[in-house]
């Protein structure tokens, strides 16, 4: 695959505990070491931000800015295909977030959604196990808005009129009185965008759950069998007749009881539910073969490798579950990958032995210094 992404390199200003800080990458393996607070995390949480327009970590943006800053900048410098992108962020307390490509200003920041795929893991990415629903539907829209700008635009339309529709039924509610015709019309918005992002979900999990299947077993010697499976309403009927069916009940609560807003997945480990059967071993391998898998259908769909993320990956992973991941990563060439841990030895041994070009950076104090 020709098609490279290459995240050259990085600059933060006032972007969580970095002043202004700038840093260059190798185009293969980047190993970031330094102790927990340093602000490892941090460099990815910036990289992901480049590429998706917000943080892995914080959807309210003061949150990201550095302690009593009041603005907030990010640059990178992104090779893709032989083309170079000058990618710089604006961030400000109280105003729109701006973007500039090239010195452009990006008037819809979903439309770049996409443009440079991206896939993180983390040791909080177990709440995709053994949290709740919406934790999942996150790990599919994060695929799918990335893959697809059309249904990037089609969510945000159901979220919106989801809005809408729950402030009409608290509306009529507190008035004792329904404008039936005016729900009618909302129901039917709801539905048309509502089945559009359901057969889209369902292409891709049907995809999806082959792929997981494959990096678990990779990850777990084919030892154990694991298998993804989809729940949503739609799956029992059209959605405008259940919406009208449960008209008098979501006036009573309040809320939409039925629709896309509320599909989730469910994991079986050897035919038994994954959160009451699965070790916290497992779970690791899992919530990592969920990635890796969003991680290929990425790479299938946009015929070009995502950036991968590594966040602390060594936690709860046993030495045999480290080496399976790592010769998976020998199968990735071309794709950039940045690897976090505490234990600077322990990550130089493990590039090591990919075989693949690699930089080691140290984090100390808000410093990044290479080794």
């Amino acid at each position: 695959m020709d098609n490279k992404l290459f995240i050259r390199q990085l600059r933060l200003k006032d972007f969580r505990n970095y002043c202004d800080l700038s840093i260059s990458f190798s185009e293969g393996l980047n190993g970031i070491s330094g102790l927990n607070g340093a602000g490892k995390t941090n460099i990815l949480d910036a990289l992901y931000y480049i590429c998706t327009t917000r943080s892995y970590f914080n959807s309210v943006e003061q949150y990201n800015f550095r302690h009593d800053a009041v603005f907030m900048e990010l640059f990178a410098d992104i090779l893709q295909s032989d083309r170079s992108y000058d990618v710089h962020f604006k961030v400000a307390k109280g105003r729109k977030k701006e973007l500039l490509v090239n010195r452009v200003k990006e008037e819809k920041l979903a439309e770049y959604v996409g443009r440079f795929p991206v896939v993180m893991i983390t040791p909080g990415d177990v709440d995709i196990i053994i949290g709740g629903s919406e934790n999942r539907r996150r790990l599919i829209d994060s695929g799918l808005c990335q893959a697809d700008p059309v249904y990037t635009d089609t969510l945000i339309q159901y979220n919106k009129v989801l809005a809408n529709r729950n402030a009409l039924l608290k509306q009529f509610a507190d008035r004792g009185q329904t404008d039936n015709l005016l729900l009618d019309t909302v129901d039917e918005m709801l539905a048309q965008y509502g089945h559009a992002i359901y057969q889209q979900r369902l292409e891709f999990l049907d995809a999806f759950s082959i792929w997981v299947e494959d990096v678990y077993n990779h990850l777990c010697r084919k030892k154990e069998k694991v298998e993804v499976l989809y729940q949503s309403h739609l799956k029992t009927g059209d959605l405008l007749s259940m919406l009208k069916a449960n008209r008098q009940k979501d006036l009573l609560l309040q809320r939409t009881t039925k629709g896309i807003h509320l599909d989730d997945l469910e994991w079986l480990l050897n035919g038994y539910p994954f959160r009451k059967t699965g070790s916290q071993g497992q779970q690791k391998s899992l919530v990592v073969s969920l990635k890796l898998a969003l991680f290929t259908l990425l790479k299938d769909r946009k015929i070009l490798y995502p950036v991968l993320l590594l966040d602390d990956i060594f936690e709860k992973f046993d030495q045999d579950r480290i080496g399976q991941l790592f010769s998976w990563l020998k199968d990735v060439e071309s794709a950039q990958v940045f690897i976090t841990d505490t234990d600077a030895e322990r990550l130089k041994t493990v590039l090591e032995q990919t075989g693949r070009p690699f930089q080691l950076f140290r984090v100390e104090q808000a410093n990044v210094e290479k080794i």
